[in-house]
């Protein structure tokens, strides 16, 4: 006996029962239905298979169970109707079956023999395809379970999806057209989807929940309907917009189901081409504004543009750019908001904003005016600052523009909208959006020519560059600010006045950052600088009036980063000096010498701010006499002053060739060539004059005997350091390279034999060390230097 319907509701732990008891049947059933076929029996094979169909009306399996004993039943029906096939073949003729099958008492068993012998019918062309297709699906409409009506309109569909009278197929002609075909499967599927869409209000309320997992379970039941009408060849776009397309959305509007609209709307995006969204783009989205409120429309207005900007991606495409799709979006969307503006959560607007900003940089690259229309239109709507999803979806929309590869500096700066829109954001995501646009900015490489694009720009990176930063580390502090440094060296312009003008804005808006910002910020624009004064030669500004921002950079610089500071002003002298600015080069270096005495307290940091103060006097060629010999006094004070007596013995060896600095090559011009005598009384080169001598400026001086006794000092404070538990040999072998570098230079005081005396000393001490990596160190850079004095033939060596 078959399982016949309950009125109570499905039990979930008697399912497997049910399910097995079932499948027995049909398996019985089938067995002797295709034993009947096997004898030629028609009566038999149609008795024992409507005994197995009777298994389908049963109520007491869920959806799940239910279809994997559809696709049971299914599989013995392909043998049934091979067996009509083979009669017809035989000479039986189809009518004759197809009127044998109407005889079952039961309607669910008969209509499934009716669709089998129908399809066998329209197949063998014994009968015109859209006569039988049109009492099938008008038949069909005798089961009005949702379940088991769904279920034969699914095996109908399939039953019949090779015998349409498609254009091209051997049923056109005397068995209808395409439009015979088109009209069965929008009937069909128009009876499937109120028969899906029924399920919804089967039982009691408080299963609600379980029926719409059940009917999204079976929504493939349905959109197979729109695939077969899809693959139809006499469907152009012309039929599409005119014959199928209207009917469709027509059924999507009328049957106010939650579930089953955005359904069938995502079907219809997928299964149709991109031409045929394109030419009926309007009716589509008009009904998207007709949907229900629970609808999640965004949604599929985002699935619609992505499918036509998936389009836009393929090279060679036809649907890139399409004229007027992102107005018809647009309008869509403003008229969404507008209706629906209560019912619209903050997040789903700005979902829809982005989306449309998204298919707009995709489709419409150049297209700035729809980039800054979506910003503008979310800019009016949102009033107030957003958090938690609405914070993440606003950051989304803001990086969509950003993250195009043809988003310029220019570009990025006439979206006067990213500015004000970031602000809505919390602290982190608004930095997350700046560091974005920073690292577009930087990789474009683009130009900062005038002090209004510094200004649009710095209003968008306005949370890299002001505000809290006690929260981070200094790692990331670093990282950051190094990034923002960068935009220093893309201040250019033809005119050199401008690029002050760029500076001097850009370092007004970098100076509000604080101390641990402008640390890392302030350097790169003093650099900056540096390289501008080199070329200056604008009517506005001069060199001079960029050193007097360098000053004044490094100046600010002092009270955050002296050694940086420091540097700046070491870098700022020789800048000035190469321009023989010899007042400005030495009011540089006096500043830093200043910093040097008053801000840095620590020894390490000293040993290195005084190794480049000495590298810097020594380059310094065009140094006035007096201001260099007091300077090279005051490092050598400086560096006898050190707190480490090693720091000590180095730094004034150091400074020992401060008074022995190179000299300055003066390049020697040739006189003028006499002019051509034209006759012998002309006068020749002998009888011209010599021309006056050119004034020449004092260079620096040269004191062997200070050199001298800075290197003895050396080498007293290197003795004294001997008592240690670890005596320092190494600082005897770097005296011994001062030595010899005064004595290749030519200083009359260095004699071979201080470099023999010390060669013996040094020769006692590293005999006398402990083995150890410090040994092998000194023993390395001694037999580097003993092998410079044997080239060199300063002294005869053992």
């Amino acid at each position: 006996m078959a399982l016949r319907q309950s009125n109570g509701a499905p039990s979930v732990e008697q399912q497997p029962r049910y399910l097995a008891e079932a499948s027995r049947r049909v398996q019985e059933q089938g067995f002797y239905a295709k034993k009947a076929c096997g004898a030629r029996d028609l009566p038999g094979a149609l008795r024992h298979s409507s005994d197995m169909l009777r298994e389908l009306r049963t109520s007491l399996l869920t959806p799940r169970n239910y279809y994997e004993l559809y696709m049971k039943v299914c599989d013995e029906l392909r043998h049934l109707d091979q067996f009509f096939q083979q009669l017809v073949a035989d000479g039986t003729p189809a009518a004759d079956i197809y009127e044998r099958a109407q005889a079952c008492g039961d309607v669910l068993p008969r209509l499934y023999l009716l669709i089998t012998a129908g399809a066998v019918y329209v197949k063998t062309m014994q009968a015109p395809a859209r006569d039988i297709l049109h009492d099938l699906v008008e038949m069909a409409k005798g089961v009005q379970h949702p379940m088991r009506g769904l279920f034969l309109r699914h095996y109908l569909a399939q039953a019949c999806k090779d015998a349409l009278p498609d254009t091209g197929s051997k049923f056109e002609g005397d068995g209808g057209d395409v439009s015979h075909a088109v009209d069965f499967i929008l009937r069909n599927f128009g009876e499937t989807n109120r028969l899906w869409v029924r399920m919804q209000n089967q039982g009691p309320a408080s299963q609600k929940k379980r029926r719409e997992e059940e009917r999204k379970q079976l929504k493939i039941l349905v959109g197979t309907n729109l695939v077969r009408l899809s693959q139809l060849e006499g469907v152009d776009e012309s039929r599409y917009a005119s014959d199928v397309l209207p009917p469709l959305l027509e059924q999507v509007v009328n049957c106010r189901d939650a579930i089953a609209q955005p359904y069938l709307l995502d079907c219809i995006i997928n299964v149709f081409p991109d031409e045929f969204h394109l030419a009926t783009l309007d009716s589509f989205l008009t009904c998207c504004t007709q949907l229900r409120d629970k609808v999640c429309v965004r949604s599929i207005l985002e699935a619609m543009m992505r499918r036509l900007a998936n389009g836009a991606r393929q090279e060679d495409s036809e649907v890139l750019g399409p004229p007027g799709a992102f107005d018809a979006f647009d309008a869509c969307a403003s008229r969404l908001v507008e209706e629906k503006k209560e019912a619209l959560k903050v997040a789903d607007l700005i979902q829809l904003r982005a989306a449309l900003l998204e298919f707009a940089v995709e489709c419409y690259p150049g297209e700035l005016e729809y980039v800054q229309r979506c910003l503008a239109q979310t800019s009016a709507a949102i009033m107030n600052d957003v958090v938690g999803d609405d914070a993440m979806e606003l950051e989304t929309l803001l990086l969509a523009p950003v993250s195009s590869q043809q988003m310029t500096l220019a570009s990025l700066l006439t979206l006067d909208d990213i500015a004000p829109l970031t602000r809505r954001l919390p602290i982190e995501q608004r930095k997350n959006v700046a560091r974005r646009c920073l690292r577009r900015v930087l990789d474009g490489d683009d130009a900062l020519d005038s002090p209004e694009a510094v200004v649009k720009l710095c209003a968008i990176l306005e949370p890299l560059l002001c505000g809290d930063d006690s929260s981070m580390n200094d790692e990331a502090l670093e990282k950051e600010q190094t990034s923002v440094a960068s935009l220093a060296h893309l201040c250019r312009s033809e005119s050199t006045d401008d690029v002050f003008r760029v500076l001097g804005t850009l370092r007004r808006a970098l100076g509000k950052g604080g101390s641990r910002r402008t640390a890392y910020t302030l350097p790169a624009l003093a650099y900056r600088g540096l390289e501008l004064a080199r070329v200056a030669n604008g009517p506005e500004f001069s060199a001079r009036k960029v050193f007097q921002f360098v000053h004044e950079t490094a100046t600010a610089l002092a009270g955050v980063a002296p050694a940086r500071a420091l540097r700046v002003f070491l870098a700022a002298a020789l800048e000035a000096d190469a321009q023989c600015l010899g007042a400005i080069s030495y009011e540089f270096v006096s500043q830093a010498f200043i910093l040097y005495e008053d801000e840095l307290p620590d020894s390490k940091a000293q040993v290195k701010a005084l190794r480049s103060m000495v590298g810097t006097l020594l380059a310094a060629e065009n140094c006035d006499a007096a201001d260099y010999d007091a300077l090279a006094a005051k490092a050598t004070q400086y560096a006898a002053k050190l707190f480490r007596k090693p720091d000590q013995c180095r730094m004034v060896a150091a400074c020992s060739h401060l008074f022995w600095p190179p000299q300055r090559v003066e390049a020697v011009e040739a006189p003028p060539p006499a002019p051509a005598a034209e006759d012998d009384d002309a006068a020749t080169v002998e009888d011209a004059p010599p021309p006056p001598p050119a004034p020449k400026k004092e260079g620096r001086k040269r004191d062997p005997k200070r050199v001298l006794e800075c290197l003895q000092r050396s080498l007293k404070t290197a003795d004294a350091c001997m008592t240690s538990a670890q005596p320092p040999i190494s600082l005897f072998v770097e005296i011994l390279d001062h030595y010899l570098a005064h004595l290749e230079a030519g200083n009359p005081l260095i004699t071979p034999k201080y470099i023999a005396g010390l060669v013996a000393l040094i020769t006692e001490h590293v005999e006398t060390m402990e083995a150890g990596e410090a040994r092998e160190a000194v023993e390395r850079h001694y037999a580097n230097t003993r092998a410079l004095i044997k080239a060199r033939g300063v002294i005869e060596l053992d």
